[in-house]
Order: C-alpha cells, then structure tokens, then sequence
C-alpha cells in the first residue's frame, strides 16, 4: 500500500511538472519595456574619427577656442622665443565640447596635430563619446594610466595610423 501511494504521489508530480514545462507564456508576461521607457543609447559627442589626422587649425574649427585662449588670447600658440626652441614640436590645446575634455597635442611649426586625448575615468564612455572602435582603420586607441593609480585610467589617447 505504501509503495502505491509513493508510485501515485511521483505520478502526479511528473504530470504536474509536465504540465508546467508545456505551458506558453502569454504575450502579457513578456519582458518588455514600453517603448517610452527603453533605454536609448545618446548619440556620440564627438567624432573624434573625423579628426584623426587634420591639422590643429582643423580641429580648433570643429571644436572651438581651446581653453587657452580663456586666460591669454595668445596663449593657444608658442611666442616667437618658444617656437624657436623644442616646445613649439608639441604644444597642447585643451578643448571642452559639449561635456567632453579633448587635449590635441601637435606641432606648431607644421600645424600637424600628433594626437588627441579623451579625459575621463570609464573606457567605454570615452569611447561611445568619442564614436570610436578599438581597432579602427585609420587611428589606434591606448589607454593613459593615472599616475597616482596605474591599474586605473585617466583617458584614451587616439593617434593616427602611419
């Protein structure tokens, strides 16, 4: 008798567990945002692709006034004293465009900009701003380790591709 109970009670559990395997969820219990409330990734800041390779003149049109200019008018270029020495081979221009902090480092003798870099902690932000891949064709993307913590970074530094 007991060994029927237990062959009857394991009958029902299967059918039960069967049951529940088959079953369909209906359309109401699908997880699903409402279109008003999916997440939608913003647009990229920047094309920073774009200005891979162009001259600083170039990038100062698309980004604006480097920060530079805020303190002295003159400050976004070397003095004819710096261009005559080492420093004028790389000069920096910081610009801030719509939330993103760009340093572009170039040579004011040929104008040619050497690279570009992202300021920020998240890598991936950086680079959904900047709209750039990790393995593009025409530029090459490293980190910049943050000097107080070298396992963390401090920004993504792009540079053309010879």
């Amino acid at each position: 008798m007991r060994l029927n109970r237990s062959c009857l009670l394991l009958l029902v559990l299967l059918a039960c567990a069967g049951i529940a395997c088959t079953r369909t969820t209906p359309a109401v219990e699908v997880d699903a945002l409402p279109p008003n409330r999916a997440k939608r990734a913003a647009p990229p800041v920047l094309n920073v692709p774009d200005l891979v390779g162009r001259n600083i003149d170039e990038v100062r049109k698309a980004l604006g006034k480097p920060r530079e200019t805020q303190a002295l008018p003159l400050a976004a270029e070397p003095t004819a004293v710096q261009l005559r020495t080492s420093q004028a081979e790389e000069w920096t221009n910081t610009f801030d465009y719509q939330g993103a902090t760009i340093v572009a480092t170039f040579n004011a003798h040929t104008r040619k900009v050497r690279d570009l870099v992202l300021l920020g902690t998240n890598e991936d932000e950086l680079m959904r701003r900047g709209n750039l891949d990790l393995v593009g064709d025409t530029y090459l993307v490293l980190p910049v380790p943050s000097p107080a913590e070298p396992s963390k970074i401090m920004g993504i530094r792009v540079l053309a591709r010879k």
